[in-house]
């Protein structure tokens, strides 16, 4: 297999950190005007909004006392940032600058993200207190919390992804033991674990449309797919090894078609999903690859998009297969 030629379509440059997060939305309101928008983080607490018809940023700002952006997403007219200072801000665009309108703390020095997901047709945040050693769901509307999860001799939550099995709520959360667990969100109960990795996992992914399995990955030689069995155990499939160690970022694009990873060594795999064939390596970037993030929104002639974010301070964007 030779090196897929095509370069990235657009580079984009500005941060003066390495690149941490980042998130494509399709909101239209008064904030954000092209459809759609990229939306970026790093190292030093920057974030800045991406008009994708210029390629230039609309806005720019700082966040979380200049510590590492984890965790970015967009909801009704709402800017969602988590950082490593243990705060996640909900930004609003008010009088022409971007302002903190409300907060959710919770004490994490680590790389745990937080999530967003839905429950019950109400949005909820998942954050991780590596002081209590518990993870915590709240609603997002009104803030309260209402459940908390309490982890036991499996080191700290790593990263985590909320999905739904016959219509109930789950969280996989990958552990610093290398193995994941799976949480009912409804019962406060782990009802599954499985030991994967010998070492951290450092992302995770799952697909409960298409091939019904998930993905993982650790500092590391290989990728390891596992599923979930109807009575909700855990059980490995298949692992891939691959000729340089460490895998920071995995992506499941949202048609099942491609599965895409980031590593420490500065490449980006393309494998099919189906068959874990590998079909390409990107090879851009200078350094590790911190975040993926898939578009499903076409930009200008481009389809098929993704972002991928770099130690290198530079953002690509990819179109392909």
């Amino acid at each position: 297999m030779s090196k897929l030629p095509s370069p990235p379509f657009f580079v984009l440059r500005g941060h003066s950190g390495c690149v941490t997060a980042l998130h494509f939305t399709d909101e239209i309101d008064n904030a954000l005007t092209s459809q759609p928008t990229l939306i970026s983080g790093s190292q030093t607490g920057e974030i800045f909004v991406w008009n994708l018809k210029t390629f230039r940023t609309r806005y720019k700002f700082e966040g979380h006392s200049k510590t590492s952006i984890l965790y970015l997403n967009y909801y009704k007219s709402s800017l969602i940032s988590h950082g490593r200072d243990g705060i996640l801000n909900v930004w609003k665009f008010l009088n022409e600058q971007w302002t903190i309108t409300r907060q959710f703390q919770s004490p994490n020095v680590g790389f745990c993200a937080s999530i967003f997901y839905f429950a019950n047709n109400e949005p909820h945040v998942v954050l991780f207190n590596d002081e209590t050693h518990t993870v915590g769901i709240y609603n997002y509307e009104n803030e309260t919390k209402e459940r908390t999860l309490k982890i036991k001799d499996v080191g700290m939550c790593m990263c985590m992804k909320a999905i739904h099995l016959k219509e109930k709520a789950f969280l996989l959360i990958g552990y610093e033991s290398g193995q994941i667990g799976l949480w009912d969100c409804e019962s406060d109960n782990e009802v599954s674990q499985l030991k994967l990795h010998n070492e951290p996992i450092m992302c995770l992914d799952y697909d409960t449309q298409h091939k019904k399995k998930g993905i993982s990955g650790s500092v590391e030689k290989v990728i390891k797919t596992w599923t979930i069995q109807e009575d909700f155990t855990l059980i490995k499939v298949q692992e891939v090894m691959l000729n340089n160690d460490g895998i920071i970022a995995v992506k499941i694009r949202e048609d099942g078609k491609i599965l895409i990873t980031g590593g420490s060594d500065s490449n980006i795999r393309i494998f099919s999903w189906k068959s874990l064939k590998l079909l390409a390596i990107l090879d851009f970037h200078e350094f590790s690859i911190y975040c993926l993030s898939c578009c499903s929104f076409p930009v200008g002639k481009q389809t098929s998009i993704f972002a991928s974010g770099s130690k290198d301070k530079r953002i690509a964007l990819w179109s392909i297969y």
